[in-house]
């Protein structure tokens, strides 16, 4: 399936390259806040059921984890519109610890849970990009992604007072998702190129859904198991050239 998604890409590359009135490459670092991440089915029940606990005299905080990560992209110029130009845009990106994780605290006694997942997130965007003066232009698109799980992980540590207890028991395997992302982005001329700052929000179709494998015996003890559904907010920083 991976051989032939990339034969495709290629292959849609190619065909892009021919067409273009010009072509932008870039580099980009990401920082995502998980804003819209959340819980999902029975880890959305177990955490409600720990804020009823927490609501009489506990602690309890939750939210999506705080990652980051690199990209590259290529956008080709294929349509003057408007003074402005209309684009297609594919990326390769590698994002870092997206995920979820939620901490109660009762009395001496502290649960924290944390679920960790790295992808390569595979966006191809319909860019629209305005020059607003010389030096510095303006633009945003909006396109599907497909992103291929790296590595997801559990981990849950419990802190009782005087002595701590940490399980991590189960290797966890996932699948393919897809999702939207929506970008809005800022270029100022530097030399070559353009610094560009970039602001995108990121959303999956479905949950992340898991098999896990119990380390100690290599038996699968839960399949199907959906946990949380990533919304993320990325702030990217990069450097584009066009040709």
């Amino acid at each position: 399936m991976k051989k032939i998604i990339a034969a495709v890409a290629v292959l849609a590359i190619s065909s892009l390259t021919a067409f273009a009135l010009d072509i932008t490459v870039g580099a980009r670092g990401n920082l995502n806040l998980g804003f819209g991440t959340c819980l999902v089915e029975d880890y959305k029940e177990s955490a409600q059921t720990l804020k009823d606990m927490a609501s009489g005299g506990g602690t309890w905080d939750e939210g999506g984890n705080t990652g980051g990560g690199f990209g590259l992209y290529a956008n080709f110029g294929l349509l003057e519109l408007g003074g402005g130009s209309l684009g297609i845009q594919p990326e390769i990106i590698m994002n870092f610890n997206n995920g979820y994780n939620y901490m109660i605290q009762i009395g001496t006694t502290k649960l924290e849970r944390s679920f960790y997942k790295t992808t390569i997130d595979i966006p191809l965007l319909v860019t629209f990009t305005y020059p607003v003066m010389d030096t510095f232009s303006v633009g945003g698109g909006i396109g599907p992604y497909f992103s291929i799980p790296v590595m997801i992980d559990s981990q849950r540590k419990i802190t009782s007072s005087p002595t701590t207890k940490e399980s991590d028991n189960y290797t966890m395997k996932s699948g393919m998702n897809f999702g939207l992302a929506f970008d809005v982005n800022g270029a100022y001329k530097v030399g070559p190129g353009d610094i560009v700052l970039d602001l995108r929000y990121m959303l999956d179709f479905n949950p992340t859904t898991v098999t896990r494998i119990d380390k100690s015996t290599g038996i699968t003890v839960e399949d199907n198991d959906n946990l949380f559904k990533r919304g993320i907010f990325t702030i990217g920083l990069g450097y584009q050239i066009k040709f």
